[in-house]
């Protein structure tokens, strides 16, 4: 076998492989660009085998046959990568109006070439010589041949600008799909350049190779990587229009791309930044190990706000194409939400915890015990004839006086201690592992503290005392202690504090009993 016998069988190799592409993407048309990929696919294909069977072609006539029906596919290669680049780089569809100008240029080379033997623009004359059993033919080139050499030559410069843009953003990965499409344009750009200076044995046209180089690279890049086929997502404009912040990544931690709510939260989404590792540009987003919900606060102070995230799979068949990050701002939701909860445990006046959170607290106090054999002591504490004082002076000044004590409570107690108002001018101080004693400093401390306060209200100056009642869970075994017996124990030495005079601290023991 010679080489030109191989070579025959070599295109029709080709075309057999371009049908197979052809098919392939057929099959997988759901993908972002196999559709594009397709015609390019068939288009090659008719101008391959255009080109086999005018390699063995037997009379002029065959050769200028099947030379035009090699136009048909080779005229319209160079406008389908186009369209193809632009896609890859702008993720984004062709409007119609430059669909027509892209493929404007092809149909006047369509015309041209099959209209040539009446104006001979194309090609301005045909040589045919003989070579074995081979007929060759070398074409002089005609004045508007220029059109399609310029228009290959714009295609493929077009291809490699765009390619190489999209790979320089992926941070120069040789395992990006970009760097096959660059590899396979540069190849093809290699051989196309030699067929062009002549230097091919025999004019013989190494086109079919450089376009199937071409397109088995594009084809691994699509099927491969799919990377490529997410862009699809974002591809429409109401991507770039949603109100909740959108950020694309791939599967690898590549951010992809983003939308505007995105772009006004963090600063780091940019142009420069696509490509890029998303977890490189802010540690809190990893998609290999990051929680599918979680909150991040951006910006410090009373300008903070919350945002809530969600990190949601995006499935092509059974495997994982990429993940996108779907983010809402949630500030004023989760203030609302602090506030309800605040105000759901404390106490609207005194901002102490009500009656409801105090007791959680003991029980949880009461509960450590238990398990632990903690010990803790509880103070009751209520203010001495706090009617007369309403009575007198009225209900301002009587809540007034109220947040004078819950300030004493907090300064002398505040560290160690766990406060809440028990109700109307009656508090409840939790000390844990207090016992008896060291309550009884404590509470007497809280005494003298509030003997010593006053409250300027209305010219007046307002003082008043408490009495304290001390109790500590640790006189009874831990499995009979109820928080409703504490509290009744502690009640009782309160009672005895008021019958003994008031302004004064009393431990319960046997004289409450």
């Amino acid at each position: 076998m010679d080489v030109f016998e191989f070579y025959s069988f070599f295109l029709f190799g080709v075309f057999a492989a371009y049908l197979a592409l052809f098919f392939m993407a057929v099959k997988y048309s759901d993908r972002t660009f196999a559709s594009v990929f397709s015609l390019i696919c068939l288009a090659s294909a008719v101008y391959v085998l255009g080109a086999a069977l005018q390699f063995n072609s037997k009379s002029v006539e065959e050769i200028l046959f099947f030379q035009k029906l090699k136009y048909f596919g080779a005229a319209l290669v160079p406008g389908l990568w186009i369209v193809f680049a632009y896609r890859v780089h702008s993720g984004k569809k062709m409007s119609l109006a430059m669909l027509l100008c892209v493929f404007s240029i092809p149909a006047l080379v369509l015309f041209l070439v099959s209209t040539n033997e009446y104006h001979g623009l194309f090609y301005s004359g045909l040589k045919v010589f003989q070579n074995g059993e081979y007929l060759f033919s070398r074409r002089a080139t005609g004045p508007l041949y220029v059109l399609n050499v310029a228009y290959a030559y714009f295609s493929l410069f077009y291809c490699l600008y765009f390619f190489s843009l999209v790979w320089i953003k992926s941070r120069f990965r040789l395992n990006s799909p970009y760097f096959l499409l660059l590899a396979g344009q540069l190849l093809s750009a290699a051989l196309f350049g030699l067929y062009l200076a002549g230097m091919t044995p025999l004019w013989i046209d190494m086109l079919p190779v450089g376009y199937l180089v071409r397109a088995v690279f594009c084809a691994v890049a699509i099927f491969k990587y799919d990377v490529l086929e997410i862009k699809e997502i974002y591809n429409k404009e109401i991507f770039s229009e949603i109100k909740e912040g959108l950020m694309l990544v791939s599967c690898d931690g590549l951010l992809i791309d983003y939308n505007r709510s995105a772009r006004t939260v963090f600063e780091w989404l940019n142009e420069k930044n696509r490509g890029a590792p998303i977890h490189s540009l802010d540690s809190r987003f990893n998609v290999s190990t990051g929680a599918k919900n979680f909150d991040i606060g951006v910006g410090r102070g009373d300008e903070e706000r919350i945002y809530e995230f969600r990190l949601t799979e995006l499935k092509e068949g059974r495997k994982t194409a990429a993940f996108l990050y779907i983010f809402l701002d949630v500030t004023d939701k989760q203030r609302l939400i602090e506030k309800l909860r605040y105000m759901a445990d404390h106490d609207s006046l005194t901002g102490l915890f009500n009656r409801g959170r105090i007791l959680v607290e003991a029980n949880r106090l009461l509960s450590a015990r238990k398990l632990e054999g903690r010990i803790f002591s509880i103070c009751m504490i209520d203010a001495d004839h706090f009617k007369n004082l309403n009575d007198s002076c009225g209900h301002i000044a009587g809540n007034r006086m109220l947040c004078e004590l819950a300030a004493v409570f907090r300064r002398i107690a505040g560290e160690r201690g766990i406060i809440g108002r028990y109700g109307g001018e009656e508090f409840l101080v939790l000390l844990p592992d207090a016992g008896a004693k060291e309550a009884a400093e404590t509470a007497e401390k809280l005494r003298a503290g509030i003997e010593a306060a006053t409250v300027d209200f209305d010219g007046k100056t307002l003082q008043v005392t408490v009495s304290v009642g001390v109790t500590s869970a640790g006189s009874r075994s831990c499995e009979d202690e109820t928080l409703h017996g504490l509290v009744g124990r502690d009640d009782r030495a309160l009672y005895r504090a008021k019958n003994s005079g008031r302004n004064r601290v009393c431990v319960f023991g046997e004289e409450d009993l």
